[in-house]
């Protein structure tokens, strides 16, 4: 089954597109606050060299938050329109999990104002997920993903659609599109 996968809830732009769980096209780069320009050219970018027609997309999975509320506004609303005009399934996926897949450890995403959206991930599972204060934290060996240049460590995105793929367990099936929202 074909899949468009997308994120634009942080500082990366990701798209690809998967047939089961192997991806045929993917394309990830840093656009900070840009996803809105970029979002139509990258997913006819990933349809393109996936050698694939639009008509082709079965399901679209994307994230639905914590992040950037502008950023899963746009997603969502490009999904909402696909899925209205082409009858085609919507899943969900928590951010946190698109940036650390099933490994273990801490995701942090910048939510300005010396804050972070942040749970302690394992294997797919989000633990004390909410949005904390960088001095309340005290992460010392454990692993970091995400934004942790915001603790003077390196950041750690990943291969977000690869990622995406390996938590298909948690995804979660949007019943009705009318009310689907960011969670941030």
């Amino acid at each position: 089954m074909i899949r468009l996968i997308i994120d634009t809830s942080h500082k990366f732009l990701a798209v690809g597109v998967v047939d089961g769980n192997k991806i045929l096209a993917q394309r990830q780069d840093m656009l900070s606050k840009q996803q809105s320009e970029y979002l139509i050219t990258y997913i006819q970018e990933v349809i393109g060299d996936a050698k694939i027609e639009k008509s082709d997309i079965k399901e679209i999975i994307l994230t639905d938050g914590p992040g950037s509320y502008t950023g899963l506004r746009i997603a969502m609303t490009f999904a909402k329109v696909f899925s209205l005009t082409n009858s085609i399934k919507i899943y969900t996926v928590n951010t946190l999990l698109s940036v650390s897949g099933l490994d273990q450890g801490f995701v942090l995403l910048d939510a300005r104002g010396k804050r972070v959206f942040g749970a302690y991930v394992d294997k797919g599972e989000v633990i004390d997920e909410k949005v904390y204060q960088l001095d309340e934290l005290e992460l010392d060996d454990v692993k970091l993903f995400g934004d942790a240049s915001l603790l003077d460590d390196e950041d750690n995105y990943g291969n977000i659609i690869q990622n995406i793929l390996d938590v298909e367990f948690f995804w979660e099936e949007v019943k009705n599109i009318d009310i689907l929202t960011p969670r941030y």
